[in-house]
């Protein structure tokens, strides 16, 4: 009996040795991988970093003298959002500002903005300026930023068109699915808010599918 107890007492003891050396082995691991991790993500926002998003008017020094046509609310190609108005940029390529502008007003401005995209909050339409196929940001860096890095595919946009000479002209904006137009009022509608343009009629005032379906001379019996 004192050799069996003894036995499970050296088994335990073997175990345990054992479990300890995979705990140490496990949180190094863990280690490491965090590590390496973490010197990827900071490798590409360097690389990132060195890249200074496009300035409009770097690429199209005549856009100062274009004429403008105001488009209003579009749900827009996150892809297609290809550089910025400021000049000279003050941002990288990934619309975040440059390091050396990133201060602790921008980082709490950053922080509300990633939790209202984690939250799926509704954030205000950034404003852009569309020049022939793309669009540069004229407010709302951040939130494009946090839009490509949540991987959206489109970003709601107050767009004004800008005819720059020897670029295409952009088509007759349609009315399609993209089309955000009378958002603020569809915005209204659904939260329960009455909106400036509807129109409210009593309840005495409806014809039912009866009425519809009656022709003129029976209306007048």
């Amino acid at each position: 009996m004192q050799r069996f107890a003894h036995f499970l007492r050296f088994a335990a003891s073997r175990l345990a040795s054992r479990l300890s050396v995979l705990l140490v082995a496990g949180t190094f691991v863990g280690r490491l991988r965090d590590a390496f991790v973490r010197q990827r993500s900071e490798a590409y926002e360097r690389a990132t970093a060195r890249n200074v998003l496009p300035s409009l008017y770097e690429r199209h020094p005549e856009a100062g003298r274009a004429p403008r046509r105001r488009v209003g609310l579009r749900s827009v190609p996150i892809d297609a959002i290809v550089g910025t108005m400021r000049h000279p940029s003050q941002n990288s390529a990934d619309f975040l500002p440059l390091p050396k502008l990133r201060g602790e007003n921008w980082r709490a401005r950053w922080q509300r903005i990633t939790r209202a995209t984690d939250q799926l909050a509704m954030l205000p339409p950034v404003d852009l300026v569309q020049v022939g196929d793309e669009y540069y940001v004229a407010d709302g860096h951040n939130r494009v930023a946090a839009a490509r890095r949540n991987g959206a595919v489109e970003i709601d946009a107050d767009v004004t068109q800008l005819l720059v000479p020897g670029v295409s002209r952009p088509e007759q904006v349609a009315f399609d699915a993209s089309s955000l137009y009378g958002a603020g009022e569809v915005r209204q509608a659904a939260s329960g808010r009455l909106s400036r343009t509807l129109e409210q009629r009593p309840s005495d005032d409806r014809l039912s599918r009866r009425d519809l379906l009656r022709g003129p001379d029976e209306g007048a019996q």
